[in-house]
């Protein structure tokens, strides 16, 4: 089926220019192969590591004290006076018989088994979490798990409540249960929702041993490493670092290491460098540059104030075109003091990307061969339907500016999400694959090693990357950091309070800040931002747009009132009733949904003007006309539409129906709207296709390009398809066992319709549902059983997409089996993998 495109304020090339654009572009292309090859845009140092020499080491002087519980009488901390026998150890819930027996803490589980201590006083505030090393044996059972209570006096029967509703606590890792004592180190990788935890937050730690009940378990040790601890105890090297939380590819060293590198610099060099501590103490790091001998000191910077980088470009046009020895030195008084070099990357103004030819669907779109766009900037807004923006019909001003990018661009006005959450929704838009291959579907997943990432294929290409996450899972604890160079992860912000939902006024000062340093050179920028987000009430003065004083003064009024109904804790915290709670409250459905939708378009519009500043300065800077944006959401939002409020519950419309547009004045076509149906996985392909740059083998999204070109799609490679979505159970993130609810989807559109099948459901619901695509977007009449055969044809469609999604599956164990002793310990390094 053909796209259909309407055009508007541009002239479209005609189809012998496009012939003879075709031709030429295979003319340059040859005399390009013949010429000399361009200047390398970038190399990462920490790339180039292993060949790096290293001078000065020496062993930390003053190691951090270790902190380790033993029931052998080595113990490393004091016991506290009102635990003596137990070492400090409490049996919070569901544990009978705890007492220390041949040097071991032993006991058995009941329900909800749950062992509880509190951590040393007086913690270095400039320190961290690094790991919690637990040796014990447990008869029965699947789970290990942990949790970090930062509350110095414990409320214990909430937090026993607490934990009752979780499937999963701050870590969890799989348990061996049998007759030997195992070790288990549990570290970031383990994480499910938190990505650091300063010394200071941690005044208890919980330990579920297992999580069934009638097992024995016995406790050799449990040991807290602190990140310093870490860093004095292991050599040089790269590894993923944060500080504040803002994470960089870095190499760790220590004074008085020097790093030495021989580089052959390109024709306009600089070292693209941040630097920075987690020592108290003054800390000098010194770049240094060789040259026939003679040696110059380039950058001397002397840092005193822990836990925060310092951007530290350094200038090498001195040494242009030449093969100097780079060294990177640390200076200070304590021998051992570390140091991060951040993200330390030498790049070349006079650069280009390492591309592909031009794809004949790039020339036919673009009217020629345009160079590959300096600056890809990818913006997801978390939880935004399309159907509350000006382009897709809605009657409020919500997003001018996003508006005026559509028209300037390209709008795609059927674009299907493959995930109905953040963390499977997103996980597919950077991978290009649907949520049943890329394995992520609840909160302790990850992606593997092995799948190539948006940000990945950019650094590859020699962009500098930067990328922001506004919830916890869109940063490493769904290992979305590979390719990233520098990630501001939610933690980093001021205030990260999930009652405050907007993020994009300080990502988008930080990505300003990043372009402005990176003006000169090609890069890759993802900004998540997560305005439209519930809490839905907007920040100051987009609080009064569509909603008077008085009756936002009402709102909240009603929002407190109705949480007394509301048995759902994080349903209550947002104020996010079903319309059976709005009832026992007595509060009118219409007028709550009516406000709490003017919030939600407020915080549209607030994001909506933050993306104009970005635009704006990208204008100032000379960029606008050579940088390629995409603007897309992970997911939707429900209003009530099937009886709930939020995301992730379903497959229908107001989940998955999302925006999608690209803006890029100089190659792209203006005034196009494509009305195919789209996938978000089809978002990887485009983007690097315009760049022209590969596109991975795994990809199972397709280009867009061939719909925006006047001539037959498929005559450009395009292969129309049914769009598909997935909805599978989450129980760390969604569900409890109480839930009535609880149900497992997937949705395919083809040919105007959508089928849902509803694979596992509750009592009552049905298996299949079908609504007509266009004429019912938010599905709400339901007339499976006026067209069986359409129900026949689909279903026959979603199994064998299914059969061929398993199959495609990445894991984790077959991408280590793949790689070479040096790029696991790389990955391992970074991160990507335990």
């Amino acid at each position: 089926m053909r796209a259909v495109v309407r055009v508007a304020a541009r002239r479209r090339p005609s189809s012998r220019l496009v012939f003879n654009v075709l031709t030429l572009v295979g003319l340059v292309s040859v005399l390009v192969a013949c010429s000399s090859p361009p200047e390398t845009t970038a190399v990462a140092l920490v790339d180039r590591f292993s060949d790096a020499t290293v001078d000065g080491t020496v062993e930390a002087q003053e190691p951090p004290p270790r902190t380790e519980w033993r029931f052998d009488g080595e113990a490393t901390i004091a016991v506290p006076e009102d635990h003596p026998g137990l070492m400090g150890w409490e049996a919070l819930n569901g544990i009978e018989d705890l007492e220390i027996r041949d040097d071991r803490l032993v006991g058995r589980t009941m329900a909800t088994p749950l062992l509880v201590v509190a951590t040393p006083e007086n913690p270095d505030p400039n320190d961290y979490f690094h790991a919690l090393e637990i040796q014990i044996r447990v008869s029965d059972g699947n789970r290990l798990s942990v949790a970090f209570e930062s509350d110095e006096e414990l409320d214990r029967e909430a937090l026993v409540e607490d934990i009752e509703a979780d499937a999963f606590l701050d870590f969890s890792t799989e348990l061996l249960p049998g007759d030997e004592i195992q070790t288990y180190t549990l570290t970031s990788a383990n994480a499910t929702f938190t990505t650091s935890y300063p010394l200071s937050s941690l005044r208890h730690i919980v330990i579920r041993p297992t999580d069934v009940e009638g097992a024995e378990f016995e406790i050799a040790s449990v040991r807290l490493v602190s990140l310093k601890e870490h860093l004095a105890a292991i050599p040089s090297g790269v590894g993923w670092q944060g500080l504040s939380d803002v994470f960089r590819e870095t190499i760790v060293a220590r004074s008085p290491e020097r790093l030495t590198f021989e580089v052959d610099l390109p024709s306009e060099p600089f070292l693209d460098l941040s630097i920075g501590t987690v020592d108290s103490g003054a800390l000098t790091f010194l770049v240094e540059a060789e040259f026939n001998g003679s040696s110059s000191e380039l950058l001397r910077r002397t840092i005193t104030t822990a836990g925060r980088w310092h951007s530290t470009p350094v200038e090498l046009s001195e040494f242009a075109g030449r093969r100097v020895k780079l060294s990177l030195t640390l200076q200070a008084d304590r021998p051992g003091a570390p140091g991060f070099w951040g993200s330390p990357v030498l790049r070349n103004r006079a650069g280009q990307p390492e591309t592909t030819p031009s794809s004949p669907s790039r020339a036919a779109v673009t009217g020629g061969d345009p160079p590959p766009p300096q600056g890809v900037i990818l913006i997801i807004a978390d939880t935004l339907r399309r159907d509350h923006l000006q382009p897709y019909g809605y009657d409020r001003e919500t997003a001018p500016v996003l508006s005026r990018l559509a028209s300037e661009g390209v709008l795609f006005r059927d674009a299907i999400a493959q995930g109905t959450w953040t963390k499977v929704s997103v996980s597919s838009i950077v991978t290009s694959l649907y949520p049943t291959t890329h394995g992520v579907k609840d909160m302790p997943d990850r992606l593997p090693a092995g799948v190539t990432t948006l940000a990945e294929a950019y650094r590859t290409a020699g962009y500098a990357t930067f990328a922001t996450s506004s919830v916890p899972f869109t940063g490493k604890l769904t290992n979305m950091h590979q390719g990233v160079e520098v990630l501001h992860e939610r933690s980093s912000l001021p205030e990260v309070d999930f009652s405050e939902s907007k993020t994009s006024r300080t990502y988008t000062d930080r990505l300003l800040e990043w372009i402005e340093l990176h003006q000169d050179v090609p890069f890759f920028a993802f900004l998540h931002v997560f305005d439209p987000h519930s809490p839905f009430e907007p920040y100051l003065p987009y609080d009064s747009v569509w909603l008077s004083a008085q009756e936002s003064a009402e709102h909240r009024e009603q929002m407190e009132r109705v949480k007394e109904f509301i048995d759902d804790d994080f349903r209550k915290a947002e104020g996010l009733p079903n319309p059976e709670e709005l009832a026992e409250a007595g509060i009118d459905q219409e007028t709550y949904v009516f406000r709490e939708k003017a919030w939600y378009d407020a915080s549209i519009l607030a994001m909506d003007v933050e993306i104009g500043r970005l635009v704006e300065r990208l204008e100032e800077l000379g960029l606008v006309d050579k940088t390629l944006i995409a603007f897309v959401s992970d997911h939707g939002e429900e209003f009530l539409e099937h009886g709930r409020h939020f995301h992730g519950y379903s497959t229908y419309g107001e989940m998955l129906n999302v925006p999608l547009m690209l803006h890029w004045p100089a190659a792209i076509p203006g005034g196009v709207e494509v009305e195919q149906t789209v996938q978000s996985i089809d978002l990887m392909p485009t983007l690097l296709e315009l760049s022209r740059l590969p596109v991975p083998d795994q990809a199972q999204g397709q280009s867009l390009l061939p719909l925006l070109a006047e001539s037959n799609p498929t005559s450009l490679g395009w292969a129309p398809r049914p769009a598909i979505a997935e909805r599978a159970f989450a129980p760390a993130a969604f569900e409890n066992e109480d839930d009535p609810d609880q149900v497992e989807s997937f949705a395919i559109i083809h040919d105007g319709w959508k089928l849902i099948k509803n694979t596992t459901r509750p009592e009552g619901w049905p298996e299949f549902e079908l609504y007509d695509h266009k004429a019912d977007p938010l599905n709400i009449d339901d007339v499976a059983d006026e067209h069986p055969e359409i129900v026949e044809r689909l279903a026959g469609y979603l199994g064998k997409w299914h059969e061929a999604a398993l199959e495609a599956r990445v894991e984790a164990e077959a991408t280590a089996e793949s790689m070479s002793a040096e790029e696991l310990q790389q990955l391992r390094s970074l991160g990507y993998i335990q």
